[in-house]
């Protein structure tokens, strides 16, 4: 959605628990795909959405549970205070006390959400 080449093919999106960054990933995953930062600077740049956040058009629901330990609460934390400096405006919602899935009773509201956000945005 905030890539370039994607320009005009999203009216809206939805991440949830969203690697942003590939530095702030777990070592082991991340590596073994892309090398370490050292030895792949240009693919770790490329593949951060920060540098990105001034394409950002149409809108964008940013979910995450706040006791994710997958992909770490800063990643869509950095993102929000990024978009709110650049003036971009993003809806977001924490599942407090949810680990990277969102699950049980919460987890309907969760698809019910994403359900609403697509009807009131398409």
């Amino acid at each position: 959605m905030t890539r370039p080449e994607a320009k005009g093919a999203f009216k809206c999106a939805v991440a949830g628990g969203p690697v942003l960054d590939w530095r702030m990933y777990e070592i082991m995953y991340t590596e073994r795909y892309m090398d370490s930062p050292e030895q792949n600077p240009e693919g770790y740049n490329k593949n951060s959405l920060f540098n990105y956040i001034d394409n950002l058009n149409g809108r964008l629901l940013m979910i995450h549970g706040s006791s994710d330990n997958v992909v770490l609460w800063q990643h869509s934390l950095r993102y929000i205070r990024e978009c709110v400096r650049k003036g971009k405006q993003i809806d977001y919602f924490v599942y407090p006390e949810h680990e990277h899935n969102v699950l049980g009773r919460d987890r309907v509201h969760l698809f019910e959400k994403i359900d609403r956000f697509f009807l009131d945005n398409l």
